[in-house]
C-alpha cells in the first residue's frame, strides 16, 4: 500500500471515530466496546476528550485514558502490531470500498478519499462484477476443498489480477461475495511472502453477516462460524451456515436476533483458538442476555481451527460432525424459567385436542370447498383421485423404458400450464432433456391439430438437434416454443447428480413460497437415487427415511409431492403391485397414493399356464417394441394401487414413446 494511501485512510478513520461507537443511553457519551460501560440508565461510559480531538477515555472500566479510536481498536481485539490494527480499523470501517474496488477501472490518478466517502460507504452495487468473477470461478483449482455446486450457487468467482488500488501489485484472487456492495478477496497462491500474508485476505464494502437469510428459515439448526469459507464448508456438507466476517461482528448477529429471533436453533462454532474462544464466550453472554436460549456450543475436533480445515482434511468425517451438530438437543428456556416451561408445555398439550383442531378442521374444509383439487390434465384421472392432485405423496412407478418419467413430466407441464408453480427435482436427465421432450410432445400435437397428420412431429432427439426439414416442422417447433415460454414460467427444474437430498427440497420449496407467494406442486424423479439421508445408514435406511421426510414435506407445506419410483427386476415380468416398488416398505405405508404403469394386457388370466402366460408376455412385449420402432402408439394401462383418501381404479391410455405423449383413451387431452 503506497504511503499517502495509507495516510489518508488513517486520517479518515480518525475523523470518523465517534461513528464506531454507540451513543449511551443519557445520550451525553458513547459505549465502551471493550466493558459495556454506558449502557446503564445514568452513567456515561466513554466521552470524547475536549482538548485532544479524536482521543477517548472510558470512565465506567477504566479501560483507556485519551486513547485515539487505533489504540482502542486494538485494546479490543488483543492487537499489538500495528499494521494488524489498521487492517482491522480499515475492516471496521469499510473505508476501501471505493479506493481499492478493481471494478473502478480508475486510473492511477488519485481520487481524494473524502470525496469517494462522502458518495456513501459500501453503497455501490458490485452485482456485475461478481457475474464476472464468477465467470472465472473454473481458472483456479482454489476451491478449499468446497464442490462447485455450492461455490456457483453462492456466486463465488475469481480474479486473476485483482488489485488493491491502482497502483498496487495484482495478486489472484477468490471473490465472495458477502452483500450487493461489499466481498471478500481471499489471495489464491499457495506460497506467500510475510508482506503478502499480511494482506491475504481483503475485504471490499462494509462487513456484513455471510448467508444472513440461513437466520430467518424454519428447516434446521444454523452454525455459526467466522469466516466465510468456513460457513461454505458446512453449507456444502448438508449444514446450514452463517459467516460472521469476523468476531468483530458478533454485534452484528445480536442485532439480527434482536430484529427477528431465528425460528431454528443456534450451534455455535468460532475459530479454535483463544481469540476464537473468547469470542464464542462472548456471544453466548450476549444471546443470553437478549432472552435467547436456543442455542449450543459444539466444537471442533482439536486437531483443526477452523471447519474448512476439517473439511478439506477429512470431508467424511467431517460431514458427521455436521449431522451431529444438528442432532443436539437444545433449550429454549432455563432452568429458572421452568415455569414458562410449563405453560408452554400445556399450551401444546391443549392444541393437540380434537376440540382445539376443530376450528382449523372446519376452515380447511371451506377452503376445499372452493378450491379442490390441482387437475392433472386427465380429466379420467382426476375423476379416480376425487378431484385431482391434493396435498400429499403420490409414487409412481414402472419398468424401465415404460414412460413414468414422461408421464410426470406430462402431468407437470399440465399443472404449469394452468398457472400452479412446479418445481422438478431431476436427478437422472438434463434439463434439456426434459424440456426437449415437453416440445416433441407438443409438436405431435400441433401436427395432427394443423395438419391432420402425425408426419411434423419431431422426436426429443431431432429437437436436441434442430432436424428440422421443411417449413411445416419449423413452424410448429416456433410456435410449441413461443407457447411454452408463456407458461415455462411457472415450471422450475434443478439437475442433480446424486446431490440433491429432501433437506435441499425443502430449502428450494421454501424459497419458492417466499418468491412467488404461493406454494408449488413437487416432483422428485426420482426417489431411489435421492442423496442419502446420513451415510450412517445402508441403501435401504435411507430410501425409507428419505420416503418418510418427503412424506412430511408434503404435510409440513400442504403441497403435493409426486416420486417417480424404479421396480425390482424380479417385478418386470408380473404385473404391478405394491411388491414391484423398491424398498416397497417405506413406499407402501408412507406415500398416500400408489400408482402403478405396465402394458396392457400384463396382467394374470384365470387358469392361465406359465408357459402359456410367458408366450403371451413375449408376443406383447414385441407389439409394443414394434410400435416404438413405428412411432406409433403403445398401449398403457395405469392403475391406482393404492389412493389412502380416494378410490383405486385402472384406466388405459395411447402412450407414443417417440413423441413422449400420454393421451387416455377415453378423451384426447393434454
Amino acid at each position: 500500500m503506497i504511503r499517502e494511501v495509507r495516510e489518508d485512510l488513517e486520517r479518515y478513520i480518525r475523523e470518523h471515530a465517534t461513528e464506531y461507537f454507540k451513543r449511551d443511553k443519557s445520550g451525553k457519551g458513547y459505549v465502551c466496546p471493550i466493558c459495556g460501560s454506558g449502557t446503564g440508565e445514568n452513567g456515561t461510559g466513554i466521552t470524547e476528550n475536549p482538548k485532544s480531538k479524536g482521543h477517548f477515555t472510558c470512565w465506567g472500566g477504566d479501560c483507556f485514558k485519551n486513547a485515539d479510536i487505533f489504540e482502542i481498536i486494538g485494546t479490543q481485539f488483543s492487537l499489538t502490531d500495528f499494521n494488524e490494527i489498521f487492517n482491522k480499523a480499515c475492516e471496521i470501517f469499510g473505508v476501501a470500498v471505493d479506493y481499492f474496488s478493481p471494478m473502478t477501472n480508475r486510473t492511477a490518478q488519485k481520487t481524494p478519499l473524502h470525496e469517494m466517502q462522502n458518495k456513501g460507504v459500501g453503497v455501490q452495487d458490485l452485482t456485475e462484477f461478481f457475474k464476472r468473477a464468477s465467470a472465472n470461478l473454473t481458472q483456479t483449482n482454489y476451491h478449499r476443498g468446497i464442490s462447485l455446486e455450492t461455490l456457483k450457487k453462492f456466486h463465488i468467482g475469481f480474479i486473476p489480477d485483482w488489485k488493491a488500488s491502482p497502483t498496487a501489485p495484482t495478486s489472484p484472487r477468490l471473490i465472495i461475495p458477502v452483500w450487493s456492495g461489499g466481498y471478500l478477496a481471499r489471495d489464491t497462491r499457495e506460497v506467500l511472502t510475510e508482506q503478502q500474508a499480511k494482506y491475504s485476505k481483503m475485504r471490499v464494502g462494509k462487513t456484513q453477516l455471510f448467508n444472513s437469510g440461513a437466520l430467518k428459515q424454519n428447516l434446521k439448526p444454523v452454525f455459526v462460524v467466522e469466516g466465510e469459507i468456513d460457513a461454505l464448508s458446512i453449507i456444502d456438507a448438508g449444514g446450514q451456515a452463517v459467516g460472521l466476517g469476523s468476531i468483530a461482528n458478533i454485534g452484528k448477529l445480536i442485532e439480527a436476533v434482536r430484529a427477528e429471533p431465528p425460528k431454528v436453533p443456534l450451534i455455535i462454532q468460532l475459530d479454535n483458538d483463544l481469540k476464537g474462544q473468547q469470542a464464542e464466550q462472548k456471544l453466548m453472554e450476549a444471546l443470553k442476555e437478549l432472552g435467547f436460549f436456543s442455542y449450543r456450543h459444539f466444537p471442533l475436533p482439536e486437531t483443526y481451527k477452523d471447519a474448512n480445515e476439517f473439511l478439506m482434511h477429512d470431508r467424511l468425517k467431517f460431514t458427521e460432525w455436521v449431522k451431529m451438530g444438528e442432532a443436539l438437543e437444545f433449550a429454549v428456556f432455563e432452568e429458572e424459567n421452568s415455569s414458562a416451561v410449563e405453560k408452554t408445555a400445556s399450551e401444546r398439550f391443549e392444541r393437540e385436542s380434537v376440540s382445539y383442531s376443530l376450528e382449523n378442521f372446519m376452515k380447511t374444509v371451506e377452503k376445499n370447498k372452493l378450491g379442490g383439487g390441482i387437475s392433472t390434465g386427465f380429466e379420467k384421472l382426476d375423476e379416480l383421485l376425487d378431484g385431482g392432485l391434493y396435498p400429499g405423496l403420490y409414487v409412481i412407478g414402472a419398468n424401465s423404458s415404460l414412460g413414468k418419467t414422461t408421464l410426470v413430466l406430462q402431468i407437470a407441464d399440465n399443472i404449469a400450464r394452468s398457472g400452479h408453480g412446479v418445481l422438478i427435482f431431476s436427478l437422472e436427465m438434463a434439463t434439456n432433456e426434459l424440456i426437449a421432450k415437453t416440445l416433441s410432445r407438443m409438436s405431435l400435437i400441433k401436427s395432427i391439430e394443423e395438419y391432420k397428420t402425425a408426419g411434423y412431429a419431431k422426436t426429443t432427439r431431432s429437437v436436441l438437434l434442430g432436424r428440422y426439414q421443411n417449413e411445416h416442422e419449423n413452424k410448429i417447433i416456433a410456435d410449441s416454443i413461443h407457447e411454452y415460454s408463456e407458461w415455462g414460467r411457472n415450471i422450475h427444474i434443478t439437475e442433480g447428480i446424486g446431490d440433491v437430498g429432501v433437506s435441499y427440497i425443502k430449502e428450494k420449496v421454501e424459497e419458492f413460497r417466499k418468491f412467488r407467494n404461493e406454494t408449488p406442486v413437487v416432483v422428485v424423479d426420482y426417489l431411489q437415487i435421492l442423496a442419502p439421508y446420513s451415510i450412517k445408514m445402508t441403501d435401504k435406511q435411507n430410501v425409507d427415511r428419505n420416503i418418510t421426510e418427503l412424506k412430511r414435506l408434503s404435510r409440513d407445506f400442504n403441497i403435493p409431492v409426486l416420486g417417480v419410483s424404479s421396480f425390482n427386476r424380479e417385478s418386470y415380468s408380473a404385473p404391478v403391485s405394491m411388491a414391484s416398488f423398491k424398498e416397497s416398505g417405506a413406499i407402501e405405508y408412507s406415500s398416500d397414493v400408489l400408482i402403478g404403469l405396465q402394458y396392457n394386457g400384463w396382467d394374470y388370466r384365470e387358469n392361465e399356464a406359465d408357459n402359456v402366460r410367458s408366450k403371451r408376455l413375449r408376443e406383447v412385449r414385441k407389439m409394443m417394441e414394434d410400435a416404438a420402432r413405428n412411432l406409433s402408439s403403445q398401449d398403457m394401462q395405469l392403475k391406482i394401487l393404492k389412493n389412502r383418501n380416494g378410490l383405486k381404479g385402472d384406466l388405459l391410455f395411447d402412450f407414443f414413446p417417440a413423441f413422449n405423449y400420454f393421451r387416455s383413451q377415453e378423451e384426447k387431452c393434454r
